[in-house]
């Protein structure tokens, strides 16, 4: 078996890869808002000069992405976390006093 504090890093390197996944996750999410925005908000069309109404359709894939792409943002975030604390927890040298 593996001791724990090679299991600590292996959780500690698998924290700095979600790391990566969380930011371009992210991105993702702020792009589907932002298209999201473009598309069917009323006042955001309506700054812009676009008075037209906007496609029921589209509005809805485009709140169900939405809303897909920020669920797979705080997935990642959280996974991001817990493996950087369980791993740093891994780490610390264990109490050998213990009875």
């Amino acid at each position: 078996m593996l001791s724990d504090s090679t299991k600590g890093f292996i959780l500690i390197a698998c924290s700095i890869a979600l790391l990566s996944f969380s930011l371009e996750s992210m991105q993702n999410h702020d792009d589907a808002v932002r298209e999201y925005e473009r598309e069917c908000d009323l006042q955001y069309r309506a700054l812009n000069g676009n008075m037209s109404t906007p496609d029921g359709g589209l509005c809805s894939e485009l709140d169900e992405t939405r809303s897909w792409k920020a669920i797979l943002f705080m997935a990642s975030l959280a996974a991001f976390v817990l493996s950087g604390l369980i791993g740093t927890v891994m780490l610390l040298p264990a109490d050998e006093n213990q009875r």
